[in-house]
């Protein structure tokens, strides 16, 4: 089962809601996976399959692999077609 890691700046709020979003996403698009939130500075070490956040975070997060940004963390269709694009591109959706 895929593993997806949803960052934000405190762990709290944004995240919660990008969780919400990405499980009804991915439910969407058909996929089985188990997600979780955190803030940017406690990932450090954790595992992940794929790691979703803000676009707010790109700095931040530049040069690392399996992460995609999302403009708005409660638009659902944005987050699928920006999972689908990654999730397509990675043969990871048949």
């Amino acid at each position: 089962m895929m593993k997806i890691l949803c960052v934000c700046g405190l762990g709290m709020g944004s995240s919660l809601i990008l969780k919400m979003s990405v499980d009804s996403a991915m439910k969407q698009l058909g996929v089985l996976c188990d997600i979780e939130h955190c803030a940017a500075g406690t990932m450090i070490g954790m595992n992940y399959d794929l790691m979703v956040a803000s676009a707010d975070f790109k700095e931040e997060m530049e040069g690392r692999e399996k992460v995609v940004f999302v403009e708005n963390v409660i638009k659902v269709d944005e987050i699928k077609e920006v999972l689908k694009e990654y999730l397509e591109a990675n043969g990871l959706l048949g």
